[in-house]
């Protein structure tokens, strides 16, 4: 955990709070959590939010909308990651990130819309 709060530049108490809500996810290996690059990422994200005032608890609202996402592109292409086809499997993994590329700035532009709204009031 100690290579994540130094990469991330989080504390360990921070940390064990991200995993409380499901915001990092590490992998237990021979007792000991490893975590990835993108769980790096993920605590620095949370870290800069958190630095306004927003706890970890308030943080998994991020994680449940990110995993709503996901399933709903999932559901697109779970058929075709499914097929026997290798060729199929590959058409819907380039799919499934073209999706996610939409999904990602479709995101985007709604919370710049309603951020928007908040400033206009």
């Amino acid at each position: 955990m100690s290579e994540l709060c130094e990469r991330a530049g989080i504390s360990a108490d921070f940390a064990r709070q991200l995993e409380d809500f499901s915001l990092l996810a590490p992998r237990i290996q021979g007792g000991e959590r490893l975590y990835s690059e993108s769980d790096a990422d993920i605590a620095h994200a949370c870290a800069q939010i958190a630095r306004h005032g927003i706890d970890a608890r308030h943080l998994r609202a991020f994680r449940t909308a990110a995993g709503r996402q996901s399933a709903l592109l999932e559901q697109v292409v779970a058929p075709a990651l499914r097929s026997r086809s290798l060729e199929r499997r590959a058409a819907a993994l380039e799919d499934l990130e073209a999706l996610a590329l939409v999904a990602q700035e479709l995101a985007q532009l709604l919370l710049m819309r309603d951020l928007r709204e908040v400033a206009d009031r």
